[in-house]
């Protein structure tokens, strides 16, 4: 994920640090561990099912192969003997080699042996609705899936990336795909080429079957009847280990033809996706590593739909791509995509969605290398989500319905096929990362973490610390948060004794004589687990709360990413003087990529770190960008994580970050919502006995003597009653997602049996034209949701 330079050592930092840590404190407090006590919530929770747990209704899904090394064929590396000595320098890429694609496998069991299950429109989601008396729709979504093979070519890392295994949904949208542009007007892409189908028509072992915990009821009675047009039925029984008695029922069922039609879609649903006015507009997209993702070139546009010119007045051909700026709308949050990888605001609302709070979120910030552009590595420079993942990165795909919105984004720099993946749902979303890189030595790693918002969120509790410590700019660990010793604008910082002591030996031994010196984040014991993977994290304040956990499910594990994955470890630092490098909160980087930061105003004041004394930031220039409740993951090192150039899951580490929203000013709930990974719900797939007309529905029996189900939906902390049918809805109001379905008559059924078990869950250097809209935004129109199209 970065610059082709050599590699070497850092013997004489990397002795220091374990000097110093050999005379860290040892009494630690204990590895965090799940409390037995505490309630498990599920009031966020997704049910996932998958067409397997459906055997007489889901085909098998098809199975691939794609030799390795073939791409070399097609697009032969050239060599420059002047990069020899400088990483993979040497290898050029052709300028005709094919940009972001899916190339065909070999082998492919669809083409010899078709396959086709039930269709995916015929399959409903149900409850019982004891109040009517009858089976009602839920919203239900059905995502189909396949695997598919990543190549590009085009971009200047591939020789190393190749082409990689990617199995993942068949999107509506697949952004990649956009390179062509209107013959009427050159700012709007268009694609240039149709999204790719499941080769495997209708419901296969590996789609998914998706709908909400909360919308589970009752078991239905014994002389229950289907609606009117349904051929078959499934019960789901949904099972809260910890407490078996909450036991519900969702039953999905299988429409005849011409039967009953969703009543639930994207326009109906949990989740609303639109892409800004202007998402298809083509702008600049190129890494600060030049030919890194390397996107076609074409003429650019600036955000009003006009074409940039130069000097000469001609148009400007640049590496381009289409702005692809989103929001998402649930009705307890808004989410933020200011690019592909500028997740920028998170807004939160405790009344059903009438109005949304501030933003809680600085952004979402990544970096590999270093954590700060003033840091100087032998290998291999700083990488950030703004100029370097953004510029060199693609959309793979979208796809929105009535329970989720899937959003994926390729590409991440020297990370050629590195996916990340969000899926938002009502009360909570997911991010998914696939990272296939080349080796990442260390000191000092990968980072991915949320940067907080200055007064906005006011308090942090993890395991370790479960009284919570305040988020206020001044650093808490005791010794993890390492300061580069050799920038003189971190002298005045109030940092711990440890970092104290970094610095001061590190300049008694003249360190700052040697060209190398950085920033380093070190494991802290006092004050979080060892591993990323045991632990949760809690922000909260007046505007909102968010409990996160990153997790890893055994279906994406690959051998050498499990073994990597031991290396990942949380990170958190509430500094507001660290120049991290990116974002507006407390104050904006005035100097991406540089550790050369004014030190005075625009009016000439000097500039201060922020404290909770100096309120809330108005988006001026007074405070330095600083870290305010930053945390996250911080991988160490990567030994490889590219595949080794085969076409299969050989060594890619594959992570997932699970993150519920919640309403403001919440206590310590992180055992609540944090632990879902220890404490699933289990979704049990069971035949129901569907009766002759008149007979009557015999669903499974309930567990023995358990207490009566309560079909109303247990609230989460600052939770709003589910949302009523309004017919004078105010615009930007959450539609009603319950409307009542229509009666239907009795018809004659046939028995099925079947009895599976599913686990729920389961650039060259950018203007600042982005920043600054953003920051006129914090300031107006942050009260109330937008009217949707």
């Amino acid at each position: 994920m970065g610059r082709r330079r050599r590699m070497r050592p850092l013997a004489v930092s990397f002795a220091v640090v374990m000097a110093l840590t050999a005379l860290a404190p040892l009494d630690a407090p204990a590895v965090g561990v799940p409390d037995p006590t505490a309630t498990a919530g599920h009031d966020s929770d997704p049910i996932i099912l998958t067409g397997r747990d459906f055997t007489t209704w889901s085909a098998r899904s098809n199975f691939t192969f794609k030799l390795p090394l073939t791409d070399l064929a097609d697009c032969a590396p050239g060599i420059d003997p002047s990069g020899f000595g400088d990483g993979l320098g040497f290898l050029t890429t052709p300028d005709d080699c094919a940009h972001n694609n899916y190339v065909e496998p070999e082998l492919d069991t669809q083409r010899h042996a078709p396959q086709e299950g039930t269709p995916i429109a015929r399959l409903l989601g149900y409850h019982w609705d004891a109040a009517s008396g009858r089976f009602e729709q839920i919203p239900f979504q059905v995502d189909e899936v396949f695997t598919r093979y990543l190549d590009n070519s085009a971009s200047g890392f591939a020789p190393y990336s190749g082409q990689d295994q990617h199995t993942t949904y068949a999107f509506e949208r697949e952004g990649f795909r956009y390179r062509d542009e209107d013959p009427d007007n050159p700012c709007i892409a268009e694609p240039e080429s149709d999204v790719m189908e499941d080769p495997v028509k209708g419901l296969d072992d590996n789609d998914e079957l998706a709908f909400m915990a909360k919308d589970a009821g009752p078991a239905a009675p014994a002389d229950a009847v289907l609606p009117d047009g349904l051929d078959e039925a499934r019960a789901v029984r949904i099972v809260d280990p910890r407490d078996p008695g909450t036991t519900s029922f969702v039953y999905v069922m299988k429409a005849a033809a011409g039967g009953p039609e969703a009543k639930f879609d994207k326009t109906n649903g949990y989740v609303d996706y639109e892409r800004d006015a202007n998402a298809d507009t083509f702008e600049k997209s190129e890494s600060s590593y030049d030919n890194y993702g390397n996107a076609p070139r074409g003429k650019v546009c600036d955000e009003e739909g006009n074409v940039v010119t130069g000097e000469d007045g001609k148009p400007l051909i640049e590496r381009r791509r289409p702005r692809d700026y989103a929001w998402i709308t649930t009705d307890r949050y808004r989410f933020r995509y200011d690019g592909r990888w500028l997740m920028t605001q998170i807004r939160i609302s405790d009344d059903g969605g009438e109005t949304y709070g501030p933003d809680v979120i600085d952004r979402w910030k990544a970096r590999a290398f270093a954590q700060d552009p003033g840091s100087e590595t032998p290998c291999c420079g700083y990488e950030e989500e703004d100029t370097n993942w953004g510029g060199s990165s693609t959309l793979l795909g979208e796809l929105s319905g009535p329970v989720r919105t899937v959003r994926e984004t390729w590409g991440a720099d020297s990370g050629t096929n590195v996916i990340r993946r969000e899926t938002f749902y009502r009360r909570e979303f997911q991010q998914k990362t696939w990272l296939r890189v080349h080796p990442i030595p260390p000191l000092d790693g990968i980072y991915a973490q949320w940067d907080m918002a200055a007064g906005r969120m006011t308090r942090f509790y993890n395991p370790s610390v479960p009284n919570g410590v305040a988020i206020d700019g001044r650093n808490d660990e005791v010794f993890g948060n390492l300061d580069d010793p050799c920038n003189v604008n971190y002298d005045e910082n109030d940092t711990s004794e440890f970092d104290q002591g970094y610095r001061t030996l590190s300049r008694s031994l003249q360190l700052c004589e040697l060209p190398y010196h950085q920033s380093v984040d070190l494991v802290d014991p006092t004050f979080t687990d060892l591993n990323v993977a045991l632990g949760w994290s809690e922000t909260t304040g007046p505007h909102g709360t968010i409990v996160d956990r990153y997790s890893a499910s055994t279906k994406d594990v690959s051998p050498g990413g499990s073994a990597q994955s031991l290396l990942a470890v949380p990170y958190y630092r509430d500094d507001s003087c660290f120049d991290d490098g990116t974002g507006l909160d407390p104050g904006p980087k005035l100097n991406l990529r540089s550790g050369d930061e004014p030190r005075e105003t625009a009016d000439g004041d000097p500039r201060r770190c922020w404290t909770p004394e100096d309120g809330i930031p108005d988006g001026g220039d007074d405070f330095f960008q600083g870290s305010i409740g930053t945390h996250g993951l911080h991988i160490l090192t990567v030994a490889e994580s590219d595949n080794a150039r085969l076409q299969v899951p050989l060594t890619e580490i594959v992570g997932d970050q699970r993150l519920v929203i919640l309403a403001g000013e919440q206590p310590n709930v992180g055992e609540t919502y944090g632990r879902g990974f220890e404490n699933p719900l289990v979704a049990v797939v069971e035949p129901v006995a569907v009766p002759s007309v008149g007979e009557g529905l015999n669903p499974p029996p309930p567990p023995p003597n358990p207490p009566k189900p309560d079909p109303r939906p247990k609230p989460d902390p600052g939770s709003d009653p589910a949302p009523k049918p309004d017919p004078e809805q105010k615009p930007g109001s959450k539609p009603d997602p319950k409307p009542k379905p229509r009666e239907h008559d009795q018809k004659k059924h046939r028995d099925r049996h079947e009895h599976t078990h599913r686990h729920g869950k389961g650039k060259k250097k950018h203007t600042h034209r982005h920043s600054h809209a953003r920051a006129h935004r914090r300031q107006n129109g942050h009260e109330h949701h937008s009217k949707r199209r």
